[in-house]
């Protein structure tokens, strides 16, 4: 892709993967997410995804969503890919049913922004 930014197909795998993680956790509560290691170890996986994508957002778009905890979701993958061993199960709850439904919405509205774009 040279001469192109590739930095859309990441957004789109923050919109594919925060998708999975709604799939997963509809209907759950936490204990199911406790208790589940299959759908803990899944929702682990995505959010390790999302927060690779995250880092290759451009700043201006990600400052274009403000509410996002942008730094928290690539820091989030810095902790899963070399903390493994200390991630804390409450923490990657909160941010697949909390922060993860915000990215989406927001990486959502980044992409409809691209589509209304003129083409090049």
């Amino acid at each position: 892709m040279t001469g192109r930014s590739i930095w859309p197909l990441y957004l789109a795998d923050i919109v594919e993967h925060g998708e999975r993680v709604a799939r997963l956790l509809r209907g759950r509560e936490w204990d199911d997410f406790e208790e589940d290691e299959v759908l803990r170890q899944a929702i682990l996986f995505s959010l390790l995804a999302i927060g690779e994508a995250t880092k290759q957002i451009p700043r201006s778009l990600r400052e274009a969503e403000p509410t996002v905890n942008w730094r928290g979701a690539a820091g989030l993958r810095d902790i899963i890919v070399h903390q493994y061993f200390g991630l804390d199960t409450e923490i990657l709850w909160d941010a697949a049913s909390v922060h993860g439904p915000r990215l989406l919405d927001a990486a959502r509205r980044l992409q409809d922004g691209l589509d209304r774009r003129p083409a090049e």
